[in-house]
């Protein structure tokens, strides 16, 4: 005995039409589609009265494509759980379902593609529909132990983002810093103390950084920090905070204090300086290696070393 499936999609106009099952709905933008496979799968909540994308700063989902406006579109609630999308003027248009268009109403399942390798789902979740949409994304991305981004998805995020600002000439500088005499701290304390020192220098750190600047672990007890529109003296000083943050941060880990430093290595694009993002991060080492070499617990760059 056959039984016949239809293949309509179920046309779902607002979050009140889903309500039934007693779960809570939230609605939410999902990249599905990127140039950067690990920008997949990174989700946003619409829980504001409008949500602009682009490559803005400013804007409240910030999207990383070159083919994308600074201001590119915006998601707008128009109360009782419906939503539209609407262009914002953008250089290479906003499309609905494969159709450009200036303004129309969103439903469930949508897919909005802007700049031409993103594109994004309209999609209407439960809570356990979002944890488990959030867990694959930051499994994806984030360091199993110290919760801040992985060596890929920092690496992917720099060879775009050298491009751009190589392309539209605008500042991009790099640090790159390690834990002083880490393997002492390892031997002396064990390695949960190491794991330890490495979480608290990460938390430490990301709340020194600018919430647009990319903190991410490199690997072993190393880290690299991405700033976006930084010279290099911005570079430097921030790179002083943070390792300011640290030295005076206190560690305790099983009763025992431990003193912890770091030192950091700034490199920043400035025109032409570099040809590849490679380079860029192979000068930040090289002056972190500097700086450990001239007493550590200290930062070096070009701008206070000479060549």
């Amino acid at each position: 005995m056959g039984i016949a499936m239809s293949e309509e999609k179920t046309s779902v106009h607002s979050i009140s039409d889903l309500l039934g099952s007693g779960q809570r709905q939230s609605a939410y933008l999902i990249v599905i589609s990127a140039k950067s496979a690990a920008g997949i799968g990174r989700m946003f909540k619409l829980d504001r009265s409008e949500v602009v994308m682009g490559r803005s700063s400013e804007a409240q989902f910030q999207v990383e494509d070159d083919g994308i406006s600074r201001k590119h579109a915006k998601v707008v609630a128009l109360g009782d759980g419906r939503f539209q999308v609407v262009d914002l003027a953008s250089t290479n248009g906003t499309y609905l379902n494969g159709l450009k268009v200036n303004a129309a109403p969103l439903y469930d399942g949508d897919k909005i593609q802007i700049g031409s390798n993103t594109v994004l789902k309209f999609s209407i979740q439960d809570e356990l529909e979002e944890q488990y949409q959030r867990s694959i994304y930051e499994s994806a991305t984030r360091d199993g132990l110290t919760r801040v981004y992985n060596k890929k998805y920092f690496l992917e995020t720099v060879r775009k983002e050298f491009s751009y600002c190589l392309r539209h000439r605008v500042n991009l500088s790099l640090v790159l810093f390690d834990v002083d005499h880490f393997k002492k701290i390892n031997d002396a304390y064990g390695h949960p103390a190491g794991d330890y020192v490495l979480t608290r220098i990460a938390q430490r750190v990301s709340d020194t950084v600018r919430t647009e600047d990319l903190l991410a672990r490199y690997g072993g007890e190393e880290f690299a920090l991405m700033l976006r529109e930084s010279a290099e003296d911005q570079a430097l000083a921030c790179a002083e905070r943070c390792r300011y943050a640290v030295d005076k941060a206190d560690f305790v880990f099983g009763g025992t204090p431990i003193k912890v430093t770091i030192s950091l290595g700034v490199a920043t694009l400035l025109d032409s300086d570099f040809s590849q993002p490679e380079d860029l991060i192979a000068a930040a080492d090289k002056y972190l290696y500097r700086a450990k070499r001239a007493g550590r617990n200290r930062s070096d760059a070009k701008a206070i070393s000479g060549p």
